[in-house]
Protein backbone atom coordinates (compact mmCIF):
# COMPACT_ATOMS: atom_id res chain seq x y z
CA UNK A 1 0.00 0.00 0.00
CA UNK A 2 2.83 2.26 1.12
CA UNK A 3 4.53 2.16 -2.92
CA UNK A 4 0.86 2.17 -4.34
CA UNK A 5 0.42 5.76 -3.06
CA UNK A 6 4.00 7.12 -3.09
CA UNK A 7 3.64 6.16 -7.09
CA UNK A 8 0.97 7.58 -7.46
CA UNK A 9 2.29 10.98 -5.68
CA UNK A 10 5.95 10.80 -7.37
CA UNK A 11 3.72 10.35 -11.08
CA UNK A 12 1.81 13.57 -10.02
CA UNK A 13 4.78 15.79 -9.30
CA UNK A 14 6.62 14.37 -12.63
CA UNK A 15 4.45 15.25 -14.84
CA UNK A 16 3.34 18.71 -13.33
CA UNK A 17 6.73 19.50 -13.31
CA UNK A 18 6.82 19.46 -16.99
CA UNK A 19 4.81 22.87 -17.08
CA UNK A 20 6.19 25.63 -15.37
CA UNK A 21 4.77 28.56 -13.35
CA UNK A 22 4.64 31.78 -12.26
CA UNK A 23 5.40 35.07 -13.92
CA UNK A 24 9.24 35.31 -14.30
CA UNK A 25 9.02 37.88 -17.46
CA UNK A 26 10.68 40.64 -16.04
CA UNK A 27 13.65 38.47 -15.23
CA UNK A 28 14.19 37.05 -18.63
CA UNK A 29 13.40 40.66 -19.82
CA UNK A 30 16.77 41.72 -17.79
CA UNK A 31 18.82 39.24 -19.01
CA UNK A 32 17.01 39.58 -22.59
CA UNK A 33 18.77 43.64 -22.02
CA UNK A 34 22.01 43.17 -20.72
CA UNK A 35 22.85 40.15 -23.52
CA UNK A 36 21.96 42.52 -26.07
CA UNK A 37 20.11 45.69 -27.01
CA UNK A 38 17.47 46.62 -29.17
CA UNK A 39 13.72 45.24 -29.50
CA UNK A 40 13.68 41.76 -28.12
CA UNK A 41 10.25 38.93 -28.50
CA UNK A 42 9.40 37.39 -25.10
CA UNK A 43 6.93 34.44 -24.97
CA UNK A 44 4.94 33.81 -21.84
CA UNK A 45 3.58 30.49 -21.66
CA UNK A 46 1.05 30.06 -18.26
CA UNK A 47 -0.90 26.92 -17.70
CA UNK A 48 -3.44 25.32 -15.18
CA UNK A 49 -3.07 21.26 -14.27
CA UNK A 50 -4.52 18.99 -12.38
CA UNK A 51 -4.03 15.45 -11.14
CA UNK A 52 -6.79 12.86 -10.71
CA UNK A 53 -6.07 9.10 -9.06
CA UNK A 54 -9.37 6.73 -9.73
CA UNK A 55 -11.33 10.12 -10.75
CA UNK A 56 -10.53 12.09 -7.37
CA UNK A 57 -8.84 14.71 -7.61
CA UNK A 58 -4.97 14.92 -6.23
CA UNK A 59 -2.79 17.44 -7.35
CA UNK A 60 -3.08 21.05 -8.56
CA UNK A 61 -0.27 23.49 -10.39
CA UNK A 62 -0.36 26.94 -11.84
CA UNK A 63 2.12 27.28 -14.00
CA UNK A 64 4.04 29.60 -16.55
CA UNK A 65 7.49 30.28 -18.22
CA UNK A 66 9.18 33.41 -20.03
CA UNK A 67 11.31 32.34 -23.41
CA UNK A 68 13.47 34.45 -25.98
CA UNK A 69 15.63 33.13 -28.46
CA UNK A 70 18.59 32.54 -26.34
CA UNK A 71 17.11 33.01 -22.44
CA UNK A 72 14.72 31.06 -20.49
CA UNK A 73 12.89 31.35 -16.97
CA UNK A 74 10.55 29.10 -15.37
CA UNK A 75 8.49 28.50 -12.17
CA UNK A 76 6.66 25.54 -11.29
CA UNK A 77 3.94 25.51 -8.16
CA UNK A 78 3.02 21.97 -6.99
CA UNK A 79 0.38 21.39 -4.15
CA UNK A 80 -1.86 18.22 -3.35
CA UNK A 81 -5.41 18.70 -2.95
CA UNK A 82 -8.53 16.70 -1.93
CA UNK A 83 -7.52 13.41 -1.39
CA UNK A 84 -3.99 13.60 -2.51
CA UNK A 85 -3.63 15.74 0.93
CA UNK A 86 -4.98 12.81 2.97
CA UNK A 87 -2.39 10.92 1.25
CA UNK A 88 0.85 12.92 2.02
CA UNK A 89 0.17 16.82 2.19
CA UNK A 90 2.38 18.68 0.04
CA UNK A 91 3.52 22.19 -1.37
CA UNK A 92 6.35 22.74 -3.35
CA UNK A 93 7.88 25.84 -5.58
CA UNK A 94 10.90 25.88 -8.02
CA UNK A 95 12.39 28.40 -10.33
CA UNK A 96 14.82 27.85 -12.98
CA UNK A 97 16.70 30.15 -15.40
CA UNK A 98 19.24 29.25 -18.00
CA UNK A 99 20.74 30.05 -21.45
CA UNK A 100 19.63 28.99 -24.72
CA UNK A 101 21.92 27.32 -27.82
CA UNK A 102 21.92 25.31 -30.51
CA UNK A 103 23.22 22.43 -28.26
CA UNK A 104 20.34 22.77 -26.00
CA UNK A 105 19.66 24.67 -22.96
CA UNK A 106 22.34 25.65 -19.85
CA UNK A 107 20.75 26.08 -16.84
CA UNK A 108 22.05 28.74 -14.17
CA UNK A 109 20.10 28.65 -11.29
CA UNK A 110 17.86 26.40 -10.19
CA UNK A 111 15.82 26.81 -6.93
CA UNK A 112 13.08 24.30 -5.16
CA UNK A 113 11.11 25.14 -1.86
CA UNK A 114 9.43 22.52 -0.19
CA UNK A 115 6.53 24.49 2.27
CA UNK A 116 6.54 21.29 4.57
CA UNK A 117 7.73 20.54 8.26
CA UNK A 118 11.44 20.73 7.26
CA UNK A 119 10.61 23.13 5.20
CA UNK A 120 14.21 22.11 2.69
CA UNK A 121 15.24 24.64 0.19
CA UNK A 122 17.84 23.58 -2.28
CA UNK A 123 19.41 25.59 -4.36
CA UNK A 124 22.25 25.19 -7.24
CA UNK A 125 24.47 27.56 -9.23
CA UNK A 126 26.19 26.55 -12.29
CA UNK A 127 29.65 27.30 -12.67
CA UNK A 128 31.60 26.59 -15.64
CA UNK A 129 32.74 23.21 -15.17
CA UNK A 130 30.75 22.48 -12.01
CA UNK A 131 27.72 22.33 -9.90
CA UNK A 132 27.45 24.41 -6.42
CA UNK A 133 24.54 22.51 -4.23
CA UNK A 134 23.15 24.28 -1.14
CA UNK A 135 20.36 21.84 0.52
CA UNK A 136 19.27 23.00 4.26
CA UNK A 137 18.58 20.99 5.55
CA UNK A 138 20.87 18.42 4.37
CA UNK A 139 19.57 15.16 2.98
CA UNK A 140 20.89 12.06 5.24
CA UNK A 141 22.38 10.34 2.01
CA UNK A 142 23.83 11.41 -1.25
CA UNK A 143 22.68 7.63 -2.65
CA UNK A 144 24.96 4.65 -3.45
CA UNK A 145 26.60 5.66 -5.56
CA UNK A 146 26.24 9.50 -5.58
CA UNK A 147 26.31 11.23 -9.19
CA UNK A 148 29.83 12.11 -10.08
CA UNK A 149 31.14 15.93 -10.27
CA UNK A 150 30.18 15.82 -14.32
CA UNK A 151 27.15 13.82 -13.78
CA UNK A 152 25.74 16.60 -12.23
CA UNK A 153 27.48 19.73 -14.47
CA UNK A 154 26.28 17.79 -18.00
CA UNK A 155 22.38 16.90 -16.77
CA UNK A 156 19.31 19.38 -17.00
CA UNK A 157 17.95 20.24 -13.53
CA UNK A 158 14.64 19.04 -13.55
CA UNK A 159 12.67 21.96 -14.73
CA UNK A 160 15.25 22.62 -17.77
CA UNK A 161 14.81 18.88 -18.91
CA UNK A 162 10.91 19.29 -19.21
CA UNK A 163 11.58 22.34 -21.42
CA UNK A 164 14.08 20.83 -23.24
CA UNK A 165 11.45 18.05 -23.68
CA UNK A 166 9.16 20.08 -25.05
CA UNK A 167 11.18 22.44 -27.08
CA UNK A 168 12.21 19.18 -29.40
CA UNK A 169 10.90 19.41 -32.62
CA UNK A 170 11.24 22.98 -33.14
CA UNK A 171 14.98 23.26 -31.68
CA UNK A 172 17.92 20.86 -30.90
CA UNK A 173 15.49 18.01 -33.03
CA UNK A 174 13.77 17.13 -36.00
CA UNK A 175 10.99 15.75 -34.33
CA UNK A 176 9.54 15.85 -31.07
CA UNK A 177 9.33 13.18 -28.70
CA UNK A 178 13.15 11.50 -29.43
CA UNK A 179 16.20 10.95 -27.63
CA UNK A 180 17.57 11.01 -23.99
CA UNK A 181 17.38 13.75 -22.01
CA UNK A 182 20.21 13.66 -18.33
CA UNK A 183 18.73 15.22 -15.19
CA UNK A 184 20.13 15.87 -12.02
CA UNK A 185 18.05 17.10 -9.18
CA UNK A 186 20.54 17.84 -6.83
CA UNK A 187 20.98 14.14 -5.68
CA UNK A 188 19.53 11.69 -8.12
CA UNK A 189 21.16 11.96 -11.61
CA UNK A 190 18.30 9.75 -13.82
CA UNK A 191 17.81 9.61 -17.84
CA UNK A 192 14.38 10.68 -19.42
CA UNK A 193 14.32 8.06 -22.65
CA UNK A 194 11.42 9.20 -25.10
CA UNK A 195 9.68 6.95 -27.59
CA UNK A 196 7.10 8.27 -29.89
CA UNK A 197 3.23 6.09 -29.71
CA UNK A 198 0.21 6.28 -31.74
CA UNK A 199 -0.94 9.87 -31.97
CA UNK A 200 -4.69 10.70 -30.46
CA UNK A 201 -7.51 13.00 -30.67
CA UNK A 202 -7.91 14.68 -27.23
CA UNK A 203 -11.09 16.75 -26.07
CA UNK A 204 -10.99 18.12 -22.83
CA UNK A 205 -12.18 20.72 -20.89
CA UNK A 206 -8.62 23.17 -21.69
CA UNK A 207 -7.97 21.92 -24.41
CA UNK A 208 -9.02 20.05 -28.10
CA UNK A 209 -7.33 18.85 -30.65
CA UNK A 210 -4.55 16.26 -32.35
CA UNK A 211 -1.62 15.52 -29.92
CA UNK A 212 1.76 13.43 -30.64
CA UNK A 213 1.97 10.37 -28.30
CA UNK A 214 4.71 9.91 -26.39
CA UNK A 215 6.50 7.35 -23.74
CA UNK A 216 8.93 8.74 -21.34
CA UNK A 217 11.08 6.09 -19.52
CA UNK A 218 11.96 7.00 -15.89
CA UNK A 219 15.87 5.27 -15.94
CA UNK A 220 18.06 5.39 -12.82
CA UNK A 221 21.68 6.17 -12.87
CA UNK A 222 23.28 7.23 -9.44
CA UNK A 223 22.45 9.03 -6.46
CA UNK A 224 19.82 6.73 -5.43
CA UNK A 225 19.32 5.13 -2.04
CA UNK A 226 18.27 1.21 -2.29
CA UNK A 227 14.66 1.94 -1.01
CA UNK A 228 14.27 4.63 -3.81
CA UNK A 229 14.64 2.26 -6.79
CA UNK A 230 12.26 1.58 -8.71
CA UNK A 231 10.65 -2.11 -9.36
CA UNK A 232 11.00 -4.16 -12.11
CA UNK A 233 7.60 -3.29 -12.96
CA UNK A 234 7.94 0.56 -12.47
CA UNK A 235 11.34 0.87 -14.25
CA UNK A 236 9.19 -1.00 -17.46
CA UNK A 237 6.41 1.16 -16.78
CA UNK A 238 6.38 4.75 -19.13
CA UNK A 239 4.38 7.97 -18.55
CA UNK A 240 2.03 8.35 -21.10
CA UNK A 241 2.11 11.91 -22.48
CA UNK A 242 0.48 13.38 -25.13
CA UNK A 243 1.99 16.78 -26.51
CA UNK A 244 -0.04 19.62 -28.50
CA UNK A 245 1.89 21.82 -30.51
CA UNK A 246 1.64 25.62 -30.58
CA UNK A 247 3.83 27.29 -33.00
CA UNK A 248 3.29 30.31 -31.62
CA UNK A 249 5.23 29.59 -28.68
CA UNK A 250 7.60 26.68 -29.98
CA UNK A 251 6.61 24.33 -28.11
CA UNK A 252 5.12 20.71 -27.37
CA UNK A 253 3.23 21.33 -24.56
CA UNK A 254 1.90 18.00 -22.90
CA UNK A 255 -1.71 18.37 -22.22
CA UNK A 256 -2.23 14.94 -20.93
CA UNK A 257 0.05 12.43 -18.84
CA UNK A 258 -1.58 8.93 -17.85
CA UNK A 259 0.55 6.19 -15.44
CA UNK A 260 -0.53 2.83 -15.32
CA UNK A 261 0.79 0.32 -13.00
CA UNK A 262 -0.77 -2.73 -11.55
CA UNK A 263 -4.68 -1.93 -10.42
CA UNK A 264 -2.72 2.07 -10.21
CA UNK A 265 -3.86 5.11 -12.53
CA UNK A 266 -3.49 8.34 -12.66
CA UNK A 267 -4.01 10.85 -15.01
CA UNK A 268 -2.62 14.89 -15.32
CA UNK A 269 -4.88 16.96 -17.12
CA UNK A 270 -4.00 20.61 -18.90
CA UNK A 271 -7.40 22.94 -18.04
CA UNK A 272 -6.05 25.94 -19.61
CA UNK A 273 -3.22 27.40 -21.62
CA UNK A 274 -2.50 30.95 -22.32
CA UNK A 275 0.49 32.40 -24.71
CA UNK A 276 0.87 35.39 -25.15
CA UNK A 277 3.99 37.54 -26.72
CA UNK A 278 5.67 40.67 -25.62
CA UNK A 279 8.62 42.86 -26.69
CA UNK A 280 11.22 44.52 -24.76
CA UNK A 281 13.35 47.14 -25.82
Amino acid sequence: MRNFFKTGLMVSAFSAAMMCTGNLANATENEAKAAQAGPRQVTLVKVNLKGYVFGFRVMKANVSGALTDNSYSMRADLFTSGLGALLKKFQIWATTTGSIDENGLNPISHIQQNLDKKNRRVEMKYGSDSVDISIVPRLGSQGKPPASKAQRFESDDALSALLNMMMRGFRFTGEPCVGTIPVFDSKQHYLLRMERIGDRYIKQKGFKGHTIGCSVYYVPVSGFDPEDLPSEEEASTPVKIYLAKFDEAGLYIPVRMSYKISIFKAVIKTRNIEITKQYIE
